[in-house]
């Protein structure tokens, strides 16, 4: 009886886990996307002089920005983006 117990624990551990990560993926992704803004949980790893073009990692997941991030900017935020889900590019977004 004790080993089901621990399974199911074991099972719905890794469950919420997985919905965690998922959630924060997504919504790194909405905000850059579609939102084109910058990411909330992903970290800039090399970014370019501008405030916030550059390479965003997350677990998993990465980010290649690039966007009008001066003060002086008279459209600011993202760009272009590319999301890279486990290494392979799974979307690229341009703002008009």
């Amino acid at each position: 009886m004790g080993n089901k117990r621990r399974a199911t624990r074991v099972i719905s551990g890794l469950i919420i886990i997985i919905v965690i990560w998922s959630g924060i993926t997504i919504l790194d992704y909405w905000r850059i996307c579609h939102g084109f803004e910058r990411p909330v949980f992903a970290v800039p790893a090399e970014t370019a002089d501008d405030g916030g073009s550059g390479t965003y990692k997350g677990l998993g997941y990465s980010f290649d920005i690039e966007g009008n991030f001066m003060p002086e900017d008279e459209f600011p935020g993202v760009t272009k983006a590319r999301f890279y889900l486990l290494g392979k590019m799974l979307k690229e977004a341009i703002r008009d």
